[in-house]
């Protein structure tokens, strides 16, 4: 039944070039940024999902929400939602595991 629910979604994102990892309520966009044009793109997604979830009436957490850049090059990445501006932080807690800036 989730699938069902949240196909729409995946497919929706696919088309800003956003890979989707979902599991339960948790959902990961992932892109390569390599310059303003791939932020963009993200903001576009993130935007996406935000009507997603209120077409669907479910709010999204955004105290749990970040941006974790992953490998050695630096982005400044400034993406929000509803206006509130997603941090971009240094390592994260996914499914109990540390993933840091440095995992490769």
């Amino acid at each position: 039944m989730f699938l069902i629910y949240i196909h729409k979604l995946i497919a929706e994102l696919a088309k800003y070039g956003i890979t989707v990892k979902a599991f339960a309520n948790d959902v990961k966009l992932y892109l390569q940024i390599t310059d303003d044009v791939d932020v963009q793109q993200l903001q576009l997604a993130v935007d996406a999902l935000c009507l997603w979830a209120s077409s669907w009436q479910l709010s999204i957490s955004v105290n749990q929400c970040c941006i974790l850049n992953v490998g050695r090059q630096e982005c400044d990445v400034n993406v929000s939602i509803n206006g509130a501006v997603i941090p971009v932080v240094e390592s994260t807690r996914d499914l109990g595991v540390l993933v840091t800036k440095d995992t490769v």
